[in-house]
């Protein structure tokens, strides 16, 4: 911080300064001076960067509220669950037009994920079959540095069916996978999406009621706490301790107006990055919305 205007130009001295613009700088961005009466931390120059998680249940229905969000929220990467769309009919141009990247996989009806991204993707990755049997729900991309997996958990149907030990085997295929590529001392990895699961009592409306009902059950709980011990933090609620948020809630019995939800909607950041992360948020007022999906969105900022 300068108060009085330096000889060296500032942004030679101080690159991040380029990327934020600071009341009193010049409208271009990049300081150029400030004074006592405009006092910032040096903290508060690093560049902020949002990722956001949202299953939209179909993307086709639910485009208006998604462009809404996406402008209202400036959100930088976007991870997007149940497009329900193929990859050929995926609405990329409306979506180029607010200036993101895409990296999109999808089907028919079903399943489909994509990542939108104010920064370029330095890899694509799509072959997960191993995981997902012929099933559209996993897609990772890295950009910025930080490698972003954006996965859609199966539903599970109900406990003891094939689509419960699917469910079970593609989580610990998912703890196999970073276990085989990553490394939670050094890599920034980030694990987000629908997880079809309630980590504790406290992510549901009523514990004694689901207990050991689909999203709920033990084997689902101890299979996701597997998969969160390889080295990942629940940012939510690592920055909400002890609050009572719910990010599902079904369109019948009126469960919205009752507040009769679910937190099975998560944001997970390996050790590294969860200590950037200031703020993560649910957007309740998205469920709120005319012909809404029955998730809302998950927001993380991270300080980088």
């Amino acid at each position: 911080v300068w108060l009085e205007r330096p000889a060296v130009d500032p942004m030679a001295v101080w690159p991040c300064c380029r990327n934020r613009q600071v009341p009193g700088s010049n409208p271009g961005g990049g300081i150029l001076f400030i004074s006592p009466d405009n006092f910032y931390t040096p903290a508060s120059f690093y560049p902020m960067i949002s990722v956001a998680t949202w299953n939209v249940n179909s993307i086709r229905a639910r485009m208006e509220l998604l462009r809404e969000w996406l402008h209202e929220e400036k959100m930088d990467i976007a991870c997007i669950q149940e497009t329900k769309v193929t990859d050929d009919e995926f609405p990329y141009d409306e979506l180029k037009e607010m200036g993101y990247s895409i990296a999109a996989k999808g089907q028919k009806a079903y399943n489909g994920v994509c990542i939108l991204s104010k920064y370029s993707f330095s890899s694509v990755k799509k072959d997960f079959e191993h995981i997902e049997r012929g099933e559209k729900r996993i897609i990772e991309v890295v950009a910025e540095g930080i490698n972003i997996i954006n996965a859609y958990f199966p539903h599970g149907k109900f406990p003891g069916s094939e689509s419960f030990h699917y469910k079970i085997d593609f989580i610990e295929g998912l703890r196999d996978y970073l276990d085989k590529n990553f490394d939670f001392k050094k890599d920034k990895v980030i694990i987000l999406g629908d997880f079809n699961v309630a980590p504790e009592e406290l992510d549901v409306y009523d514990a004694d009621a689901l207990e050991n009902t689909i999203g709920f059950h033990e084997r689902e709980r101890e299979a996701l706490l597997y998969l969160k011990a390889w080295g990942f933090v629940d940012l939510f609620r690592e920055k909400n301790n002890g609050m009572r948020e719910y990010t599902w809630w079904d369109y019948r019995s009126a469960s919205f107006k009752r507040n009769a939800g679910m937190r099975v909607d998560h944001i997970w950041a390996s050790e590294k990055l969860a200590a950037r992360c200031v703020e993560c948020s649910i957007n309740r007022g998205m469920r709120a919305k005319p012909k809404p999906s029955d998730h809302a969105p998950v927001k993380a900022v991270f300080e980088m």
